[in-house]
């Protein structure tokens, strides 16, 4: 297997202007097969038919399906969207990428956050971005060395991580361990996050296998 036999979905906000599409853009640009998700041209991504999208058809043998929680802010169309895409994908068997960044109105985060906590169980690799990672820790009560490590715990997600690009360093909890490392150069944390979920479906169990995926 190599990256181009990645198969991801993405949904997202129709300017493309979201964390899901960015991390499916960089995923594009690795090799990976990729599908975007949104409104029709004619509707208001805030109150769209959301019942429309085929989401059965979508995830169906796809590897991962990619979500920003902030989406949820929008409207309930997108919300109930991003809760159907979720069960449907786990349904046939894909696995979920959640995204969790600070919203422009920082305040909204305690919501976009609840909605992830409801839905931690079906989420495979939960990714927080560095301005994330401070605002979780402190709605958590946590210190920021061990904010991943309790929700890890706490949900059983099986990879939980964030990249640091001030540091160039990649923190990540999973089933099998923890790590802490530097990259050799800077990235952008959504395009780490890219390349850590195109390269960790082929790379060997293990924590090596993990370590692996992030320095790939």
């Amino acid at each position: 297997m190599s990256i181009s036999d990645i198969r991801i979905v993405a949904f997202g906000h129709p300017l493309k202007n979201d964390n899901a599409y960015a991390v499916l853009s960089h995923s594009e640009s690795l090799g990976a097969k990729v599908h975007f998700s949104t409104c029709k041209d004619n509707e208001s991504f805030a109150n769209f038919d959301h019942g429309a999208i085929n989401w059965r058809e979508l995830t169906n043998g796809i590897h991962w399906l990619i979500n920003s929680a902030e989406t949820m802010l929008i409207g309930d169309s997108p919300k109930s969207a991003l809760g159907a895409g979720m069960t449907f994908g786990e349904l046939e068997g894909s696995r979920m990428v959640m995204i969790v960044d600070v919203p422009d109105v920082s305040s909204d985060i305690s919501e976009s956050w609840g909605f992830v906590i409801n839905r931690i169980r079906q989420i495979h690799v939960l990714f927080l971005t560095p301005n994330a990672l401070h605002a979780i820790s402190k709605l958590e009560g946590v210190t920021i060395e061990n904010v991943l490590k309790e929700i890890r715990n706490k949900g059983l997600v099986p990879h939980v991580c964030s990249y640091i690009d001030s540091q160039n360093r990649v923190l990540v909890e999973h089933s099998l361990g923890s790590i802490d490392l530097v990259t050799e150069k800077t990235l952008e944390p959504l395009e780490w996050l890219a390349r850590y979920i195109c390269n960790l479906p082929f790379s060997e169990s293990g924590n090596s296998g993990v370590k692996k995926a992030c320095l790939s």
